[in-house]
């Protein structure tokens, strides 16, 4: 993905010299996933050495060049201890999101259990902190109030609720391993693309929907952000302990988004609307899966004073910087798909 107009993480402090060893270890779980590795390459940059968690073999030819794989389940506590063992940093990502893809025992046994067996290992291993990466979700779908860190936790799927169990097994280790958890707005940016790109897709199509109204409270941050923030909490001893609630400070509605999307796909603003209930009728008939429309359907206000006011963070990126290069991606991905399919077309 082309970086014209948004910055890799930190990249304003290398300085063009490369990396230089920063004497850490790092370990990250999740590391394959679409965030997992471009965390990897932030941490490398910065010197440290990474040990990165696996699930399958063919996985470890996605990683960065210069982590160390480990091969195993979120669950195998032999390596697991073997990972954590005189790590300084561990970045928990692992985790099953899609609760349409996923039986709940196998959502429960990955995202509790298996935090719940890595933070043994944290504490066998004498892990310096533990930053883990939890959800917006915790909060629920459809709320009324500003949304801050000591707000009414009420998740309504299984995933939510998977991540409100897994911060109660954090919070259990508060005298035995040093933590932050970042409860995390919808992430955007590269790696990414799947689920943004069928909205794209439909908007250009001019056959996109506002569900309900369009006037829903979204929020959002590009991945770049949410990387520094991870990065930042490792660089600061007053996130110890601390949960952090995880946006780039802004709230965006439905209309708003869709808007600014048909603005740089240079098309007509959607402004046909379908009823929340009838589009999931239409998911649930259609088998569409309905983790999509968690984040459309979804009405949620952060609040983000916590963390500039502890951690001094606030995110860089701005909306319509990341939406331009974002969207610039899909035109670009669209126009190899269209050309690939010509080709296949004519042969």
């Amino acid at each position: 993905m082309a970086k014209k107009d948004v910055k890799s993480p930190d990249s304003a402090n290398t300085g063009g010299s490369g990396p230089r060893s920063s004497g850490k270890v790092s370990v990250v779980t999740g590391a394959s996933g679409k965030m997992g590795r471009q965390l990897i390459k932030q941490l490398l940059w910065r010197g440290d050495t990474v040990r990165a968690l696996v699930k399958r073999k063919e996985m470890i030819l996605e990683l960065p060049a210069g982590a160390i794989p480990f091969l195993g389940d979120i669950n195998d506590q032999k390596v697991l201890e073997t990972m954590c063992s005189g790590a300084d940093y561990v970045f928990h990502l692992a985790a099953i999101v899609s609760a349409f893809k996923a039986a709940t025992q196998e959502i429960m046994r990955v995202n509790v259990e298996g935090t719940r067996n890595l933070l043994d290992a944290c504490e066998a291993g004498k892990v310096r902190h533990v930053v883990f990466l939890s959800t917006v979700d915790v909060y629920g779908h459809v709320r009324h109030d500003v949304l801050r860190e000591d707000s009414k936790l009420d998740p309504r799927d299984r995933y939510g609720l998977s991540k409100v169990l897994a911060e109660e097994e954090i919070l259990k280790y508060v005298d035995k391993v040093p933590f932050t958890i970042f409860r995390c707005a919808q992430i955007y940016g590269e790696g990414f693309e799947y689920y943004f790109f069928r909205v794209f897709r439909a908007i250009k199509e001019q056959k996109a929907y506002l569900i309900g109204d369009g006037q829903n409270k979204l929020n959002l941050i590009h991945v770049n952000d949410a990387i520094n923030a991870m990065l930042l909490a490792t660089t600061k001893r007053e996130s110890i302990h601390q949960i952090y609630n995880l946006s780039d400070g802004k709230t965006y509605t439905q209309e708003q988004l869709f808007n600014l999307a048909a603005d740089l796909l240079g098309v007509p603003r959607p402004s046909r609307h379908i009823s929340r209930l009838i589009i999931k009728f239409v998911a649930k008939q259609r088998n569409i899966d309905v983790d999509e429309l968690r984040f459309l359907t979804s009405n949620r206000n952060m609040d983000t004073g916590k963390i500039k006011g502890q951690l001094g963070f606030f995110a860089k990126v701005e909306i319509k910087d990341g939406a331009k290069e974002f969207v610039g991606e899909f035109v670009r991905t669209e126009g190899h798909r269209k050309a690939l399919d010509l080709k296949n077309a004519h042969a």
